[in-house]
């Protein structure tokens, strides 16, 4: 074994014992037509989820929101109402996720850089099959108008 597979389990290791919590962002997109916006990361299990990511300091979740969904996805939002806060536990993660309803108000989707490997529109009643965990969940709490907490693992 080299030095950087000793360091990476070693990391490995500390992750899973010390699992930091962390802040992350979600954004409910709907277009014209009442399709929703979903993402696909080039890494991970390549599931397709909200556009959104993680919130950097100095930045309320809906601030990070905006700079998050103009970076994957290229559209300025507006946030217009949290949804739901949920903590998100697999992967030996200790994730806060703040899920927003958003209004577009410029811009156009595009791919802006290699971290997105697809952006696509949905009809709510015909989302792909390979959904990230949690995401039915948030998305029934959404279509039913109550506010959405708890764990998803």
């Amino acid at each position: 074994m080299n030095w950087r597979d000793a360091a990476l389990r070693v990391l490995t290791l500390w992750w899973r014992l010390t699992r930091p919590c962390t802040v992350g962002v979600r954004g409910i997109v709907l277009n014209d037509a009442g399709a929703l916006l979903l993402v696909r990361h080039s890494y991970g299990g390549r599931k397709w989820f909200l556009p959104g990511g993680g919130h950097h300091g100095g930045e309320s979740p809906a601030e990070t929101l905006v700079r998050e969904m103009r970076e994957e996805t290229g559209l300025e939002i507006q946030v217009t109402r949290l949804t739901g806060v949920y903590f998100y536990t697999g992967e030996y993660k200790r994730d806060h996720v703040y899920i927003f309803e958003c209004q577009v108000v410029g811009g156009e989707v595009r791919q802006m850089g290699g971290e997105i490997e697809a952006i696509d529109w949905f009809p709510p009643d015909a989302l792909p099959d390979n959904l990230m965990i949690g995401m039915e969940r948030i998305l029934d709490d959404w279509r039913r108008g109550v506010a959405g907490f708890g764990a998803l693992a």
